[in-house]
């Protein structure tokens, strides 16, 4: 098994093989916690014209996700995993729409298959390319607003790649890290707090997010 990494949007239109796109702040978590809490999918979009066509189109769905780290006009609630938590979802149809992870779904064209990590699913990740056992597996961090490596995604990436390859890194390193990072900053001076933390937990789910390409849909593996 040959373990890729390859960040940005770029990174995510290079990816081959199996391909888990990471973007920890937060995308990654936030499509995680929707699948969580009971959303049926969750529909990853690019653009936000297309986010608000489809909200037209399907008025029951709910529209999520932020440009600038804040939400749109007209969404129901922004990429804050946090807050995500706390919300029944029970049957719902999630449209989403970010800076960076959503971005990378969209552009791996080449991958196998997609899949959504972070340190919140990382053991069920792990567990799932094992027992696939694809020859090649591309690790995506999206990094910020998908144009500039993040040490979030980049700390993840290869927190990932140790596991797959038999090996426990210090996540409590990891984490002092990620503290320290631009991205933290950023959470920190825009009042998500919350996300950051929720962000640094390992493994609070056994799911893993896999993205159809057919019905463009993400859906638990």
């Amino acid at each position: 098994m040959e373990i890729k990494i390859r960040s940005c949007l770029e990174g995510a239109r290079q990816a081959e093989g199996l391909t888990v796109i990471i973007d920890v702040f937060r995308s990654s978590n936030t499509i995680i916690t929707c699948l969580g809490q009971g959303a049926d999918y969750v529909i990853p979009v690019g653009k936000l014209e297309r986010a608000y066509q489809l909200k037209k189109d399907n008025p029951g769905y709910l529209l999520a996700g932020e440009r600038n780290s804040q939400p749109p006009e007209g969404f129901d609630f922004s990429n804050s995993p946090s807050h995500v938590s706390s919300l029944n979802l029970r049957h719902q149809k999630v449209i989403l729409t970010t800076s960076a992870g959503t971005q990378g779904i969209v552009n791996a064209t080449d991958a196998d298959e997609i899949l959504i990590g972070s340190f919140a699913n990382a053991h069920a990740i792990v567990n799932y390319i094992n027992k696939k056992q694809p020859g090649i597996v591309t690790l995506a961090p999206m990094g910020f607003a998908s144009s500039e490596k993040a040490e979030e995604d980049e700390q993840c990436a290869w927190y990932l790649k140790e596991r797959l390859l038999g090996h426990q890194p210090d996540f409590e390193e990891i984490s002092n890290k990620i503290r320290q990072s631009k991205g933290a900053d950023r959470l920190t001076r825009i009042g998500r707090q919350d996300d950051l933390e929720f962000a640094l937990q390992v493994d609070l789910y056994t799911m893993v997010p896999r993205y159809d390409k057919r019905k463009q849909h993400i859906i638990k593996a």
